[in-house]
């Protein structure tokens, strides 16, 4: 076999290579973007539903934990929630949230918030949404 084929098959080679390696950055970048724009549009879409479908309720925060997160330059907080909605025995729930700072002083060991609840799953904490205002 002659040097030119080599030297022309390691070309191609190397051509594919490329390609390849620029079709997956392509691929992580559009995904790196995609997942989280994707991600807090279903968040948000859920939230939605909570609002037309969910039942109207109460929560006592029966305690209040900082889970040392910040998003935003606002802490993300572990709350125990005691539940009150009609129809439901009272019961409790762990809810991880995000607040924004000055909703804070809402949501103290023993304040009262109004929240809505999905009765199909009430005891889920996606389920329970906190109405803030």
């Amino acid at each position: 076999m002659s040097t030119d084929f080599w030297l022309g098959s390691s070309m191609f080679m190397t051509a594919g290579i490329v390609c390849l390696s620029l079709l997956c950055t392509v691929i992580i970048t559009v995904a790196s973007i995609g997942i989280p724009i994707w991600w807090m549009r279903n968040n948000q879409k859920r939230a939605q539903e909570l609002m037309v479908t969910g039942t109207r309720g109460e929560a006592t925060v029966l305690a209040l934990q900082d889970t040392g997160m910040f998003i935003n330059n606002n802490p993300r907080v572990s709350m125990l929630l005691e539940i009150r909605v009609a129809h439901l025995a009272p019961y409790q729930i762990q809810k991880v949230a995000t607040l924004p700072l000055i909703r804070l002083s809402q949501v103290q060991v023993g304040s009262v918030v109004p929240v809505m609840v999905d009765l199909s799953n009430p005891t889920h904490p996606d389920k329970v949404g906190l109405l803030l205002r």
